[in-house]
């Protein structure tokens, strides 16, 4: 009998390394479509693996929002090194 098993190319489940702070995302909830702005992204402990969550400002809603990065999807990257006028 052989053994399958699923190669991880990332320690966490949900990477950092896809959104920063100040990104422009959506998100897929029962009954809609959720936009905001990325605030912060954290790392948690659940189930004995690193989760990455995002909390985001929710435009509709104007609350924060704890998101699995998983479920979000970049709509504008941020861009730290442009001048502003």
């Amino acid at each position: 009998m052989s053994s399958k098993t699923m190669k991880l190319f990332n320690d966490s489940f949900g990477g950092r390394t896809n959104f920063n702070v100040g990104d422009v995302v959506c998100w897929s909830v029962i009954g809609g479509k959720m936009t905001g702005i990325v605030s912060r992204l954290r790392e948690t402990a659940v189930g004995g693996r690193k989760v990455v969550y995002a909390d985001v400002y929710c435009f509709e809603n104007k609350i924060n929002c704890e998101v699995l990065t998983l479920n979000l999807k970049l709509l504008s990257k941020s861009d730290t090194n442009q001048q502003e006028n």
